[in-house]
C-alpha cells in the first residue's frame, strides 16, 4: 500500500515537472517572441583584402588604434591608415579600393545600397565593376563630395593640408558635389577642387600612369581574370573574395550537393574554422577571421561538407545576392552559455553542413535570418521557421559526428581573440558526442582585445588633424559619424565660389556646355534596375547554355567511354584468342616434333635389332687352364653352302668385302 502510495506520488511529481517545465519553455518562447527586434545588419561587409607594410585600423566605437590583418571585415565607422611605403586593398560591393601610402580613409556608411567613403588625406582609387539601380557609391573628402555614376576606374586625390582634390577619371563618370552646385566629370577628365569657401575648379586630361596606378591595373586585370574563370560559373559574384578560390584549390562534381570547391594548400589533418581567431565586430557581435590568404568567402557564404574524408566547401545559389554571415558555425553546448567538460570552461564550435539552419546571435527580423541562410546553402523556408521558432529539437549536425570537425579553446583565448591553432584543446570524440548543441552563438561580453583584434603589434596612428579632419557629404551618414560632416551652413558661398569657379575655368566652353541634362531619379533607377534585369537574364540564358553545353559534353564523354571501353574489350578478346591460337600451334608443333622423335628412335631401334640379327656371334672363348665340359655326343650336321653375292657387286644387301686375313675378321666381330 505504501509502495502504490510512493509510486503514485512520484508519477504525480514528475507529470508535475514536466507540465512546469513546458510552461516554462513556453513562456521563455512566448517571452522571446514579445522581445522587440533588433536592427538587421547589413547585407555585406568590407573586407581587407590586401596588406603591404604598415597599415593600421581604428575599430568603430575605438580610441586605439591597432594593425590591420587579412580578412577583416570593415563596416560602418571603421578607419584605416597606410604609413609612408604602405599599400592596402578593401573589397566592398562592387568596388576595389586600394590606398598608396600616407592615405587615411574611414567609412561613414555601408549598408545593403550605400558605400560611402571618407578620405582625409592621400591618394586612393576606386574600381567599379558593376552598379544595381539603387547603388550608391560616394568618397567625400575636406572640399568634396564626389559620387560615381558608372562603372570604372577613379582616382582621387587629397593633399595634406586638406584643402585640395584631384578627381581622374580613366574610364567612368562622375558627379563632385559642394552645397548648391554639382560638377559632372566625364571619361579621360581631371578636376581640381582647390579651397574652402573661394572653390575652384580646373579641367584638364590625364598624364602618363605613375607606378601606383600600374599596381592598380594590375590589380584590375587580376579581377578580370578571375570574372571569367570557372569560379565564376559556380559562385555570385557578390560573393566578397571569391576571385582568390581560382588558384588556392580545385572544383568538382558531387551527386549531392553540385559543384564543390576543394582546398589544395591546407595541412594535414586540417578542418574548417580551426586557424584563425575569433573578433567582436559590431553589429554582427563575433566574427570569424582565416589566416589563409583565401579564406573570406568560404567562411562567410556558403557551407562546409566532408566528402570522403575531404573537406568542400559547397557555395550557395549562384543567380541570387548573397548575404554576408560573420561566421557559420553550430556551438557545442547549451543556448546562451556554451560549455564543454573542460577545466575551468571552454567553447567548442564546428562547420554548418548544407542545408543546415544558421541562427544568429542577436534578435533579428525574420526577414533577414531567412535571407542570410537561402542566399548561402538550399534550404526551404518553413524549415528555416521551424528552427528559429524551436519547434525542431535534436537536429542531427552531420559535421558534429566528423572526426576533428569539433575545435575547443579556453574562454580566454576565445575572448582574447588568441590564435585557434595554437590554443586548441583536446577533447574525446564520445565526450563531445554527449553534449548538447546550440545553433546560435554564445551570449559572452566582448573585451578590449576583442574589438581590436588580438593583435599586439605598436602601430603609429595617423595625425590628429588628418584623423579628425572633416569632409563635405552629399548624403547624411549615420549619427555615429556625424561629427566628421561639415554642415552647409557653414559655407554659405560655396555654390557661388564653385559656379564661378566653374565659369572662369580655361576649359572651353563648347566642352562645358555638352553636359547630359538632368535626369529624373526614379527614371534613371528604372532604367538601372531594367538594365540589370536584362543583364541577368543573359548572364541567366548564359550559364544555361553553359550548362546544357556541360551536359551535351559530359553524354559525347561518357558515349566516347562507353566506345572506347567497348573497343577496348574487343581488343583484348581479339588478343586473347591470338594467344590462345599462337598456344595451341605451339602445343601441336611441340607434338608433331615429339612423335617424330619417338618414330626416329623406334627406327633406330628396330636398325639395330636388324642388324645384329644379321652379324654372327663368335663362338665362347675356351679357358686353356681347365678342359672344357664334356659335350654330349652330336650327330654330324651336313653343312649346306652358303649362298654368296657377287664380291663386286655394292648394291647387293648381303654383300661382305672379303676378309684379309682371320684376326682381322675377329677383330670386325669384337667391334660389333
Amino acid at each position: 500500500m505504501i509502495g502504490s502510495m510512493a509510486n503514485t506520488l512520484s508519477r504525480n511529481g514528475m507529470r508535475a515537472l514536466a507540465a512546469l517545465s513546458l510552461s516554462l519553455a513556453f513562456g521563455f518562447a512566448r517571452a522571446q517572441d514579445s522581445q522587440p527586434y533588433e536592427a538587421d545588419p547589413p547585407d555585406r561587409a568590407a573586407r581587407v583584402s590586401y596588406v603591404d607594410g604598415n597599415v593600421s585600423m581604428q575599430p568603430a566605437g575605438e580610441e586605439d588604434w591597432t594593425a590591420a590583418i587579412l580578412n577583416r571585415p570593415l563596416t560602418t565607422g571603421d578607419k584605416l591608415w597606410t604609413e609612408s611605403g604602405s599599400r592596402a586593398e578593401i573589397q566592398v560591393g562592387p568596388a576595389a579600393v586600394r590606398m598608396d601610402s600616407d592615405t587615411g580613409l574611414s567609412f561613414l556608411n555601408v549598408d545593403d545600397d550605400t558605400i560611402q567613403m571618407r578620405m582625409t588625406a592621400g591618394v586612393m582609387n576606386v574600381s567599379v565593376h558593376w552598379l544595381e539601380g539603387n547603388d550608391h557609391i560616394e568618397v567625400d573628402t575636406p572640399n568634396v563630395a564626389v559620387t560615381l555614376l558608372r562603372p570604372g576606374t577613379y582616382r582621387v586625390e587629397v593633399d595634406d593640408r586638406g584643402d585640395t582634390t584631384v578627381l581622374k577619371i580613366s574610364e567612368g563618370e562622375a558627379e563632385a558635389n559642394a552645397p548648391g552646385n554639382d560638377v559632372i566629370v566625364h571619361n579621360q577628365q581631371v578636376v581640381t577642387f582647390r579651397g574652402y569657401d573661394q572653390l575652384s575648379a580646373q579641367f584638364g586630361t590625364l598624364g602618363a600612369p605613375d607606378e601606383f596606378d600600374a599596381w592598380s591595373l594590375e590589380r584590375d586585370r587580376r579581377s578580370d581574370r578571375m570574372a571569367s574563370s570557372r569560379t565564376s560559373e559556380y559562385v555570385s559574384p557578390d560573393v566578397t573574395g571569391y576571385e582568390d578560390l581560382e588558384d588556392n584549390g580545385t572544383w568538382s562534381s558531387e551527386a549531392e550537393y553540385g559543384y564543390v570547391w576543394t582546398p589544395t594548400h591546407v595541412v594535414a589533418g586540417w578542418a574548417p574554422y580551426q586557424f584563425g581567431r575569433w573578433v567582436w565586430v559590431s553589429p554582427w557581435g563575433w566574427t570569424w577571421i582565416d589566416d589563409s590568404p583565401w579564406g573570406y568567402a568560404p567562411f562567410h557564404y556558403g557551407r562546409w561538407a566532408s566528402i570522403r574524408n575531404r573537406w568542400c566547401w559547397v557555395p550557395g545559389p549562384r543567380a541570387v545576392r548573397a548575404v554576408y554571415a560573420p561566421a557559420l558555425v553550430g556551438w557545442v553546448g547549451s543556448p546562451g552559455s556554451v560549455n564543454v567538460s573542460l577545466g575551468g570552461g571552454g567553447l567548442a564550435w564546428f562547420p554548418l553542413a548544407p542545408r543546415e539552419v544558421y541562427v544568429p546571435a542577436r534578435r533579428y527580423s525574420p526577414r533577414y535570418v531567412e535571407r542570410v541562410n537561402v542566399t548561402n546553402t538550399y534550404v526551404s523556408r518553413a524549415h528555416i521557421k521551424d528552427v528559429i521558432g524551436n519547434v525542431v529539437h535534436d537536429v542531427n549536425y552531420r559535421n558534429r559526428a566528423v572526426p576533428g570537425a569539433v575545435t575547443v579553446v579556453s574562454r580566454n583565448a576565445f575572448t582574447n581573440s588568441e590564435r585557434v591553432d595554437r590554443n586548441r584543446v583536446r577533447v574525446t570524440q564520445e565526450e563531445i558526442l554527449r553534449s548538447r548543441v546550440s545553433a546560435s552563438a554564445p551570449q559572452i561580453a566582448p573585451v578590449r582585445e576583442s574589438r581590436l583584434g588580438g593583435t599586439r603589434t605598436y602601430v603609429r596612428p595617423p595625425p590628429q588633424a588628418i584623423a579628425e579632419r572633416q569632409v563635405i557629404v552629399k548624403r547624411n551618414p549615420p549619427a555615429a559619424d556625424a561629427r566628421f560632416v561639415r554642415t552647409p551652413d557653414r559655407r554659405t558661398d560655396l555654390s557661388r565660389g564653385v559656379r564661378e569657379a566653374v565659369e572662369q575655368t580655361s576649359r572651353p566652353a563648347p566642352a562645358r556646355t555638352d553636359r547630359p541634362p538632368p535626369r529624373d531619379p526614379q527614371t534613371w533607377r528604372d532604367a538601372q534596375l531594367q538594365q540589370r534585369r536584362q543583364q541577368q537574364d543573359a548572364q541567366r540564358e548564359q550559364q544555361e547554355s553553359r550548362d546544357q553545353q556541360v551536359r551535351e559534353q559530359q553524354a559525347r564523354d561518357q558515349q566516347a567511354w562507353r566506345e572506347a571501353q567497348f573497343q577496348q574489350r574487343r581488343q583484348q578478346e581479339d588478343a586473347q584468342r591470338a594467344q590462345q591460337e599462337s598456344r595451341d600451334q605451339q602445343r601441336n608443333i611441340r607434338e608433331s616434333v615429339q612423335q617424330q622423335v619417338e618414330r626416329h628412335q623406334r627406327q633406330e631401334v628396330e636398325r639395330r635389332e636388324v642388324q645384329q640379327r644379321s652379324v654372327p656371334q663368335p663362338p665362347p672363348r675356351q679357358d686353356r687352364a681347365s678342359p672344357p665340359p664334356p659335350q654330349p655326343a652330336q650327330a654330324p650336321r651336313a653343312e649346306q653352302p652358303r649362298p654368296e653375292a657377287p664380291r663386286g657387286d655394292r648394291n647387293s644387301r648381303n654383300w661382305e668385302p672379303k676378309s684379309q686375313s682371320p684376326k682381322k675378321d675377329n677383330d670386325q666381330r669384337d667391334r660389333n
